[in-house]
């Protein structure tokens, strides 16, 4: 009974707030503003409205953001920073359900250009489809499979491997990722060599169709929103893609039992000090969902994690406080919020377009096409994007999408999720 009432009051919620956030939004975006400038010889005032101020500010940080992200994306890479051989690396594989996909990440690992390399599925009790495709691959002397002895999650898994290898360096990767020769390489010049603590490459879809092109260029536009904040000294890390050593994952206990395990690794990371090192001019592959209903809600459970990450931070769910605590809490707290900003935003866009405003009003689409255009144009010719998707045109709805979704997990959050989540299938497409 209360299940069905619970799901009608989360829809009605949904719906309400959508309507006040974007009411909000195009009643500031008419208002009048006066921006004046004084000078000894000259005053200026400029009589405008709220809607034409948001969007020169939106345009104007989506830019710089985008040309932040090109100018990583394009540096060239010194072939000097590179280990290709030195202490042993284990590259852990957390697998479930996926003995169709398993080789995608086990094949391009048996191709790197690091020597000491041993490559680690951890597969779970009872998947024994997974279990034996991947023992397949035990016919290499460098590639081994573990059963999780905690069984659950990603996080357990790659927890599980960590303790029960012999080893202070290591990387983990999704099952479907195509991992880059050099990835391994890359990674151990900056543990062994610079003495950073976690290494991080860039992950983009890959692009075979519509709903792979809106995927590949949401992941776009939020690695040029990271770059905003990186400056300020929060790096994201995640748990794909990624290389540490023993003494960092120790240093912040592992990996916790969350949703987006990745959110809260790279938040108590930062708490506690760690130095991540982010390359985006290295680029790993992931399977992208391939229909819209799978790209909604896989999204939809990587919002939720969030919001618990979130839940987890106000509740003095981590150990590490201090300034750096409040540091991180803020930026879970600015995230969130600059989601369901980006809704009312989206109302101020359609005021300029009744006011007959084209000018401002096409801005933002074109700060959106500088950001996205050169990465895209680099991928493209390295392979990473196999077609230009007509669904490319639709990184616009990226923005008020993700804002969309907060609004809408926010009430799931409070009133109906169970801790169940979305499983998106793959194919090795």
């Amino acid at each position: 009974m209360f299940g069905p009432l619970r799901r009608i009051v989360e829809r009605i919620g949904y719906l309400s707030t959508v309507v006040l956030v974007l009411s909000i939004g195009g009643y500031r975006g008419v208002q009048t503003e006066i921006v004046a400038f004084d000078l000894r010889w000259l005053a200026v005032r400029i009589i405008t409205i709220d809607a034409v101020t948001a969007t020169l500010l939106f345009s104007l940080l989506v830019t710089v953001s985008g040309v932040m992200l090109a100018r990583e994306v394009y540096r060239e890479v010194d072939s000097d920073d590179r280990l290709l051989d030195g202490p042993r690396v284990a590259a852990v594989v957390p697998a479930y359900r996926d003995a169709d996909v398993v080789g995608e990440s086990v094949e391009t690992l048996l191709e790197s250009n690091y020597r000491n390399l041993e490559i680690v599925v951890v597969g779970e009790p009872g998947d024994e489809a997974t279990l034996s495709a991947a023992q397949e691959y035990t016919r290499y002397p460098n590639v081994r499979v573990l059963e999780n002895r905690c069984p659950g999650s990603k996080a357990r898994a790659i927890n599980d491997a960590v303790d029960r290898l012999e080893t202070d360096y290591f990387a983990t990767f999704d099952v479907d990722e195509r991992i880059d020769p050099d990835f391994i390489p890359r990674a151990m010049y900056d543990l062994v060599e610079r003495d950073v603590d976690v290494f991080q490459a860039r992950r983009v879809p890959r692009v075979t169709g519509p709903v792979e092109a809106l995927a590949y260029c949401e992941r776009l536009l939020f690695h040029a929103g990271y770059k905003l904040v990186e400056p300020l000294g929060f790096t994201y890390c995640r748990s794909s893609s990624s290389a540490f050593t023993r003494e960092a994952f120790r240093a912040v206990d592992g990996l916790d039992d969350l949703l987006t395990e990745d959110i809260d690794f790279a938040h108590k990371c930062y708490r506690e000090g760690l130095t991540v090192h982010q390359s985006r001019n290295l680029t790993n592959e992931m399977e992208a969902p391939h229909t819209l209903r799978d790209l909604w809600h896989q999204r939809k459970r990587w919002r939720l994690g969030h919001i618990e990450v979130f839940v987890k931070a106000v509740t003095g769910g981590y150990d590490r406080g201090g300034l750096r605590g409040k540091l991180s809490t803020m930026r879970i707290v600015t995230s969130l919020a600059a989601s369901v900003f980006l809704v009312a935003f989206t109302a101020k866009v359609a005021v300029l377009f009744m006011a007959d405003l084209e000018t401002f009003f096409l801005l933002p689409f074109a700060a959106i096409a500088v950001t996205v255009l050169p990465v895209l144009v680099r991928d493209y010719r390295t392979g990473h994007v196999a077609e230009l998707s007509p669904g490319l045109a639709l990184v616009p709805l990226v923005y008020p999408g993700f804002g969309l979704l907060t609004i809408r997990c926010a009430y799931e959050y409070v009133l109906s999720w169970d801790g169940e989540w979305y499983r998106v299938d793959k194919s090795g497409a």
